[in-house]
């Protein structure tokens, strides 16, 4: 019985696993950032690196009420961090086991650099997060926040690129 989908890429466009690796990535990115940015208190602070009694502690205090008293939410913020480096380990060895699909005709020469360039800083954005992330937490000081920030930063940035180009070009359905 011949199965109506391909697991792998080819002349058809992008295949089962490549789909399930990207979709995957976009549900723990999503849940990460809103795990994150809930740890956050009034003050920007709260992670609950070392800052004494009552920064919050990561749980999630200071974002509109006391929704959050009793849950921990670093240690799902880490483990979230850990499955998006397992995830983005497993994209990257699926990477270099398939090929890409042929570009869509729709994209020229020029664009198909910046989508090239553009997945390339999501990709290593998807290592650079979560490992900056976790050197803050193992330093116990907000010494290193900046990075974590500034990674934050270049994901956005190369995230905003990538749905422009998707979404203006109207790129979506191959990936769906």
């Amino acid at each position: 019985m011949p199965l109506n989908f391909r697991f792998r890429n080819g002349a058809h466009g992008y295949g089962l696993v490549t789909k399930t690796l990207h979709w995957l990535t976009v549900a723990l990115l999503a849940a990460q950032f809103t795990v994150g940015y809930l740890m956050d208190d009034e003050r920007g602070r709260g992670r609950g690196r070392g800052r004494g009694h009552g920064s919050g502690h990561g749980s999630g205090h200071g974002r509109g009420g006391d929704d959050f008293d009793r849950l921990d939410l670093l240690p799902v913020h880490v483990t979230l961090g850990v499955l998006i480096l397992l995830v983005a380990t497993a994209r990257v060895a699926w990477r270099l086991g398939t090929d890409l699909p042929p570009w869509d005709e729709r994209l020229g020469p020029v664009q198909r650099r910046i989508v090239h360039r553009t997945e390339q800083v999501l990709l290593a954005s998807l290592f650079l997060v979560p490992g900056t992330g976790l050197a803050l937490l193992l330093s116990g000081e907000d010494d290193l926040l900046w990075l974590h920030v500034s990674a934050h930063v270049l994901f956005f940035t190369a995230l905003a690129a990538h749905l422009a180009m998707v979404l203006g070009k109207r790129l979506l359905p191959r990936m769906l």
